[in-house]
C-alpha cells in the first residue's frame, strides 16, 4: 500500500467534506427563496464532485475513506436538498421518495458488501450519469424552470430504475465471490 493509499485525509477527501459543509447555507437560502445563491452554491458543490475524484486519480490519493465519503456525502447531500425542495413545496414527492429510497438501498447493499467481504465498491458509469441528471432536475426545479425540471425528471426515471439493477447485480455478484 503507497503512503498516500493509506492517509485518511487528502486533498480530495476535504473537497468531498467541503460538500456537506456548505449543505446548511444552501437549505437556508432556499428556504429564504434566494434561489439562485442556492443554485451557484449548488452548481460549485456539483462540479467539485468531480474535481475530488480527477484529484484522487491523477494525484495518487485514492484512499479507502474516500471511496466510502464520496458517495455517502453526494447521497446526504442529494437527500438533504430533495427533502428542502420538497418542503418549500417546489418538487413532487414520488420522485424524492423513489430517490432517497433508491440512495438507502444502495448504501445498505455497500454496507452490506464492506461488512461481509470488505470490500468497497466505486460508482460506476451508471451511477455517475444518473447523478447528472439528477443534479440537472435538483438545478432546475431550484430557480423555478418546472418545466426542463420536468423533462430531466421524467429522463431520470429509467436512470434511477437502470443504476439501481447495475447496482444490485453488482452487489450480488460481489457477495457470491463470482
Amino acid at each position: 500500500m503507497t503512503q498516500s493509499k493509506s492517509k485518511k485525509l487528502t486533498i480530495a477527501n476535504v473537497i468531498t467534506i467541503s460538500r456537506l459543509v456548505v449543505l446548511p447555507f444552501i437549505v437556508y437560502f432556499l428556504i429564504k427563496d434566494q434561489r439562485i445563491i442556492a443554485s451557484v452554491i449548488m452548481l460549485i458543490s456539483l462540479l467539485s464532485d468531480g474535481v475530488d475524484g480527477y484529484i484522487a486519480r491523477r494525484f495518487d490519493q485514492e484512499t479507502e475513506l474516500g471511496k466510502i465519503l464520496d458517495p455517502l456525502c453526494d447521497k446526504i447531500f442529494l437527500a438533504v436538498i430533495l427533502i428542502t425542495l420538497l418542503v418549500i413545496d417546489s418538487i413532487p414527492i414520488w420522485i424524492v421518495i423513489i430517490i432517497i429510497v433508491r440512495d438507502f438501498l444502495i448504501l445498505l447493499g455497500s454496507y452490506v458488501v464492506l461488512k461481509y467481504k470488505s470490500v468497497v465498491l466505486t460508482s460506476s458509469l451508471v451511477g455517475k450519469i444518473t447523478g447528472i441528471i439528477l443534479g440537472v432536475v435538483i438545478l432546475a426545479y431550484t430557480i423555478k424552470l418546472k418545466q426542463i425540471g420536468l423533462v430531466f425528471l421524467y429522463l431520470s426515471v429509467p436512470a434511477i430504475i437502470g443504476s439501481f439493477i447495475f447496482y444490485t447485480l453488482r452487489y450480488i455478484k460481489v457477495m457470491k465471490g463470482a
